[in-house]
């Protein structure tokens, strides 16, 4: 079953529910890394955290998550669009360190980055994550940061060599403002009589969200708005990877000119292999601080 997103309201409930399942996102971002078992989990589970928030934006747009840790991991993170695209990232050297084994985390924080649809910052929350769990952070935040009332449910589980990601889902359940205390008090308790998400897991075909969103709506009747897919994407290019050379000191980009040297650079998120000739870093230099001379081009 291809991955998706279901977004749906109550009929008469002030409530609205976001279901995902980014199995096949997950594994293939994971390739990218090289991510087995708890790496794997772990990046997963932030994807399905991104997702669930990139739906509660008004416009087109994108927000970053990046939860941050102490121990034997620095941070994960994922960028996710209300139409499903989604990249995701861990630093490559903890990925290689860290191979089949369950690290010792300490977590630190959740920044939520939303930027509009050119790419532009226009608002940055940090909140303390009270557990390492995806799950509980990301509903901590919404309640911190968002004000907002809501359920979180996030899961990854791996197969048994921690190779490849069984399933990878999420759902919210989210209390418009509107919402009243007899409809709250119903959807809390319907919330913690739920099986856990491995209770929807269809072997070879994900989660069945169909399923998750009837027993999450408890007595509720419910109406849903949209199905979307959700598709592994990275935007980097060649022009902005050479962009992003222009964060590196001056002088190390003269170094580059002057010994004629070809430059590889892997993006962060797909891992995709560019290169930088002496002629590009070059023009580079030029833009930013008027023509340079020496070194061969």
């Amino acid at each position: 079953m291809p991955d998706k997103i279901i977004r749906a309201t109550g009929e008469t409930a002030e409530l609205r529910f976001v279901l995902v399942d980014a199995t096949d996102a997950a594994n293939s971002v994971a390739n990218f890394h090289g991510a087995k078992a708890f790496a794997r989990i772990l990046l997963g589970e932030t994807i399905a955290s991104s997702l669930i928030l990139a739906s509660g934006l008004k416009t087109n747009g994108t927000i970053q998550v990046k939860f941050q840790f102490s121990g034997d991991f620095a941070y994960v993170t994922a960028d996710a669009t209300p139409m499903g695209l989604v990249r995701g990232m861990l630093p490559a050297e903890d990925v290689r360190s860290l191979g089949d084994f369950e690290p010792l985390l300490s977590p630190q924080t959740m920044k939520v980055k939303k930027l509009n649809d050119k790419g532009i910052p226009i608002s940055e929350s940090i909140v303390e994550m009270p557990s390492e769990h995806i799950g509980p952070a990301t509903a901590f935040y919404l309640l911190q940061s968002e004000q907002t009332k809501s359920a979180v449910g996030i899961k990854a589980k791996a197969n048994a060599d921690g190779s490849t990601l069984e399933f990878c889902g999420a759902f919210l359940v989210e209390a418009f403002p509107n919402a009243d205390a007899k409809t709250l008090a119903i959807m809390e308790q319907v919330v913690r009589d739920m099986p856990p998400l491995e209770h929807y897991h269809r072997p070879g075909s994900g989660l069945d969200l169909e399923a998750v969103l009837s027993d999450l709506a408890g007595p509720f009747k419910y109406t849903i708005h949209r199905e979307i897919p959700v598709q592994p994407f990275c935007p980097c290019s060649e022009a902005g990877v050479l962009k992003a050379m222009t964060g590196l000191p001056r002088e190390e980009l003269e170094e580059i000119v002057y010994k004629n040297e070809i430059t590889e650079l892997h993006c962060d998120y797909c891992r995709k292999r560019y290169i930088a000739t002496p002629a590009q870093v070059r023009s580079l230099l030029e833009k930013l601080n008027g023509p340079q001379t020496g070194g061969e081009p």
